[in-house]
């Protein structure tokens, strides 16, 4: 049966769309088409293929991060896109931000679509939420989150926060469980490290909010050493240190299927969110599945989910405090720690994405449902009296 077009909007340039094109490609099997609706703000093509029946759309508008973002946003961007897509045959629209919300239910009301929430983290609790626009972001996510036909959330703890706040609704969870190729890449051999001496990594982007300064200090004091793979707005800073001391190192970051291949090089990978906020403190970060998935420890922050995947090892490799007890960490683990760790089993993303699949499937299942007995039995209008 053809199903029509699938869209996923979100406010951003699309320029590194990872978890987006992975759900887009989990539902693509239910639609015609889908496509990921962003923001054209120069430097990209305006549609691009990213699988055989994916496209990445890009429409000229603001962003969230210029100032007044969210409103030219809702009323700029987000007109063209109404415009866009209204008289399309659209069978479901799904809101991946929640300023998007208002936008996504009204296409979906226009086109008779289905309509879904796609929370990439907890929403309303965000290093960015306070004040004014904590109380929009929670005054617009309290109006339309039990209209939604589907919502989805990243973890079990963010789903339960969801289930609490908003009874009535049960969100699918999606893991970003990571995918990569086979092998390793030797990153001792390449940074000349012997085999003695403990490596461990920190991969991503090299930006606030991840504990980067604490493990300069640190490992400018120890004997174990680390190496950042990665950029972002704390390179140079990096570079300094690794110029400076002999335990810190920096390589340029590798393709996304290479990522498990580089953490099997490591012996410990290094995952010290900081807590700035409820959404963080929630949160599965991807270094952590990352270093699970390659079946290598990660030394992480007081995270639920690093917890409760880690169960019994959590003393081991859980950080109750990383400003206090980072230094001392990296003194008492030993080769036998590393040798000892067991990595937890972790959801694969198929089941997550297969679960999010059925939730689509009944909610599509419903509105055909309803749309099939409305033009088997309309709707009987009173008659207008003739005015007098």
């Amino acid at each position: 049966m053809d199903r029509a077009l699938n869209l996923l909007l979100y406010p951003s340039n699309l320029a590194s769309p990872g978890r987006l094109v992975k759900i887009a490609r989990s539902l693509s099997p239910l639609f015609s088409q889908t496509r990921v609706v962003g923001i054209d703000q120069g430097g990209l093509p305006a549609d691009e293929a990213v699988a055989p029946t994916v496209r990445l759309t890009r429409i000229r508008g603001a962003s969230l991060g210029t100032p007044l973002g969210g409103v030219r946003v809702v009323c700029a961007w987000g007109a063209r896109v109404y415009r866009r897509f209204a008289r399309q045959r659209v069978a479901a629209i799904s809101a991946q931000n929640l300023f998007l919300l208002p936008l996504a239910h009204a296409l979906a009301r226009r086109t008779g679509a289905v309509f879904a929430y796609n929370a990439h983290e907890l929403e309303t609790e965000t290093v960015g939420s306070a004040g004014l626009r904590q109380r929009l972001q929670r005054a617009i996510e309290r109006r339309y989150i039990r209209r939604a036909d589907v919502v989805s959330v990243v973890n079990e703890s963010i789903a339960q926060w969801y289930r609490e706040a908003y009874p009535g609704v049960d969100p699918v969870v999606v893991t970003n469980a990571p995918t990569g190729t086979d092998g390793v890449i030797d990153l001792r051999a390449r940074l000349g490290i012997p085999e003695g001496e403990l490596l461990y990594l920190h991969s991503g982007y090299l930006a606030p909010g991840r504990n980067i300064a604490l493990i300069l200090r640190t490992f400018a004091q120890v004997g174990a050493h680390v190496v950042f793979v990665g950029e972002g707005a704390l390179l140079d800073e990096v570079e300094r240190a690794a110029a400076a001391h002999p335990t810190i190192h920096r390589l340029p970051p590798v393709e996304p299927d290479q990522v498990l291949a580089m953490t099997r090089g490591a012996d410990v990978a290094l995952c010290l969110i900081e807590s700035g906020c409820l959404s963080h403190r929630l949160s599965t970060p991807n270094k952590m599945m990352e270093a699970f998935a390659a079946g290598v420890p990660a030394l992480c922050s007081a995270l639920p989910e690093a917890r409760r995947y880690l169960g019994d090892q959590a003393d081991t490799w859980v950080l109750e405090d990383p400003e206090r007890d980072l230094a001392s960490a990296l003194e008492r683990i030993t080769r036998e720690d590393v040798e000892a760790f067991t990595a937890p089993a972790i959801p694969t993303w198929e089941e997550g994405a297969s679960r999010l699949r059925e939730a689509y499937e009944r909610a599509l299942a419903a509105r055909s449902h309803r749309t099939h007995s409305l033009l088997k039995h309309p709707l009987k209008r009173p008659l207008k009296r003739p005015r007098q």
